[in-house]
């Protein structure tokens, strides 16, 4: 064989060994089919009796529904794909967000909070402002900023101030301050904030962290902490007990160990719940049609964090929620 012929060889490998390398990374990082123990079914009639409500959409966009009043946590539905998101600028999907307002009745939703201002979670929040005139939205002032780019009247704004509690008929609401997820190379601006009006289509990076909250939700007699992020403030929750907490579970395993340990025991184990449900561990580049994947390899391993959490919780006696599609899961 020539000298030219074993070197196109030899880049033949070198491009298809890429292209494997490439494939693999982008390949859910573990199967959400191996922790059916854990996922929720279906229950109509646990459901017909519940007093409060919840769905996941994935990432951390939530909706409690007590029958009366909604509130949405996040409300990420648009979902742009990889190619969207690294190439092009993004925008909130309009027809989509009709659709969802529709099918879900969101026209009873009192209150959208935000729990920061990345796309994942802020992206949707001026195109729901402007299709629901009475919704308020909750956020800080890079959070507001998203929904003023889309003029959404300041009457629909309020930017929340750290432990001041908010009152939505049956719903108390208190904003607790938080820490982001460890910074990552393409996720490295915790604390910049989005000082003017954000316009879109805009391009992901213009979506500053703008700070981060946690989210203190009560009703009736009933209380839930919805912690988006794998980040936590030392002693936060030691005077705080709930019955539910939603906790982020993004990037625990690329963490050292000493990071879960503690991670884990500034939230489950101080807060110690009824049960805990994981959030943003899904693939948010896949459309909202689509069933839920683990992220991909290249961004997290997703099975590692969900063990790891499922581990820390049955040694307290705390029942693991794995909801994987957005039905009604009957919190009380």
């Amino acid at each position: 064989m020539s000298k030219t012929k074993k070197w196109l060889a030899g880049l033949a490998a070198t491009v298809g060994m890429c292209i494997l390398g490439i494939f693999y990374l982008l390949h859910p990082s573990g199967q959400i089919q191996d922790f059916q123990q854990w996922q929720y079914q279906k229950n109509a009639s646990a459901h017909a009796n519940s007093r409060l409500s919840v769905k996941f959409f994935g990432v951390s966009t939530l909706l409690f529904d007590d029958g009366r009043d909604q509130i949405i946590i996040d409300g990420f539905f648009s979902r742009p794909s990889l190619v969207q998101v690294a190439i092009h600028k993004i925008q909130s999907n309009s027809d989509l967000i009709q659709q969802v307002i529709q099918e879900q009745k969101l026209q009873r939703a009192q209150a959208l909070l935000v729990t920061h201002s990345h796309y994942d979670h802020a992206l949707d929040i001026t195109e729901l402002g402007q299709q629901l005139p009475e919704l308020k939205i909750l956020g800080s002032n890079s959070t507001l900023n998203i929904a003023r780019g889309g003029h959404v009247p300041e009457q629909q704004l309020i930017q929340i101030q750290p432990w001041k509690t908010l009152h939505f008929n049956s719903f108390s609401i208190t904003p607790i301050p938080s820490q982001h997820t460890p910074p990552t190379a393409v996720n490295n601006d915790l604390g910049e904030k989005i000082t003017h009006p954000l316009m879109q289509p805009a391009r992901f990076s213009d979506f500053k962290e703008g700070g981060s909250f946690d989210y203190l939700i009560e009703h009736e007699d009933y209380r839930i902490l919805v912690k988006a992020s794998t980040g936590a403030v030392p002693n936060q929750f030691k005077h705080l007990q709930v019955d539910s907490l939603f906790l982020g579970i993004a990037q625990l395993s690329r963490q050292s160990p000493e990071f879960q340990q503690r991670y884990l025991a500034q939230t489950l184990a101080t807060l110690k719940p009824k049960n805990v449900i994981p959030i943003h561990w899904d693939n948010f580049f896949q459309p909202l049609h689509q069933p839920l994947q683990f992220l991909p390899r290249i961004a997290d391993d997703t099975e590692q964090s969900m063990r790891t959490l499922i581990q820390a919780a049955e040694q307290q006696h705390t029942q693991v929620i794995l909801l994987s599609q957005p039905v009604s899961y009957s919190l009380h």
